[in-house]
């Protein structure tokens, strides 16, 4: 009896001391032999190659290989579905353009996620909206610009993408000024590119879209404000709320245009702390090293490190402004 007694004794404190540091084991193991990276967008955008070069970059830090996947279609709704259904782990992570694409999927299809199915760790590469003029119009800053439209009431055109944060954050400058979007004639365009073609040209003499790619106009166009936290070194203009504050007005929330990015399950971050924040250190890491991100910039990608906090605000901020103008539609 002893002997079974000390036996069983034996075996259920074998099995607790396998059961309960199962936590930290897995921690302690991460990471895994292989790491996955899905892209919910098709080879050869930005976001593609944003995760590629990352993931290039990230397997030497981490000391395995990462593969990347592409699961397009839906606007990322499919790679958002494909991700959420694999292993929460710390084996697959999801890296795209996080934002407005998680976002406006779960607006607009029957999403089985939510924002809080994702742990946000880095938004990389973030292009802001820029409310640019043609060269040729007479107004230097965008108080200039929203006196001579509450002026003439109508008269003066802006050029956007319907749907595209680019709207929305005209919608916000407006409201910021007292106006409505009566005070503009709002002339859509169904891509960026016809939309900085018509300011470029003279056919609008406005125009909110991406300040990156509206760099091939540059010549073209005079920048008034740049709707992002910071000034861009591309472009020598005040943030949307600088110019604001010069105005004597209240700020507008920061509606960025398309942030790449990386995110994890948020069940690996709620059950594994510790290897979720290594995975976030070897990320602040690897863009921390100079020579890594000079060859991004190279490549014209970007390399900011905002972080888990900051990145996670910015998503929940935005996705409120988007469902509020979905909710007007």
């Amino acid at each position: 009896m002893k002997r079974r007694q000390f036996t069983r004794t034996a075996l259920g404190l074998t099995l607790a001391a396998s059961l309960l540091p199962l936590s930290a084991a897995a921690q302690d193991a991460w990471p895994p032999r292989k790491i996955t990276f899905v892209v919910a967008l098709g080879p050869g955008g930005s976001a593609d190659r944003t995760a590629r070069a990352l993931a290039q970059r990230m397997q030497e830090e981490l000391g395995v290989p990462i593969s990347v996947i592409n699961q397009e279609g839906g606007g990322g709704h499919v790679g958002h579905t494909y991700f959420t259904q694999m292993p929460a782990d710390g084996s697959y992570f999801l890296a795209t353009s996080i934002h407005p694409y998680i976002a406006n999927a779960i607006l607009r299809f029957d999403a089985d996620y939510t924002l809080d199915d994702f742990a946000f760790i880095n938004g990389q590469w973030n292009d802001y909206d820029l409310f640019a003029v043609n060269a040729e119009t007479p107004y230097a800053s965008l108080d200039e610009f929203m006196a001579a439209a509450k002026e003439t009431p109508g008269k003066l055109r802006v050029s956007v993408v319907p749907g595209s944060t680019g709207a929305i954050n005209l919608e916000l400058a407006l409201e910021a000024y007292g106006l409505d979007k009566s005070a503009v004639n709002v002339v859509t365009y169904e891509s960026g590119g016809a939309a900085r073609t018509a300011v470029a040209g003279g056919q609008v003499e406005m125009t909110v879209l991406a300040a990156d790619g509206t760099l091939s106009i540059a010549e073209y166009v005079r920048p008034l404000a740049l709707a992002a936290d910071n000034p861009s070194k591309d472009w020598d203009a005040p943030t949307l709320n600088a110019a604001l504050e010069q105005a004597g007005l209240e700020p507008v929330p920061v509606l960025a245009g398309s942030m790449r990015g990386l995110a994890a399950h948020a069940a690996f971050k709620a059950e594994h702390p510790e290897a979720f924040q290594k995975m976030v250190d070897a990320y602040k890491t690897v863009l921390e090293d100079p020579e890594f991100v000079a060859s991004l910039e190279a490549q014209d990608i970007g390399a900011e490190w905002l972080g888990p906090d900051r990145t996670s605000e910015m998503i929940t901020s935005n996705f409120e402004i988007l469902k509020r103008y979905e909710d007007a539609q």
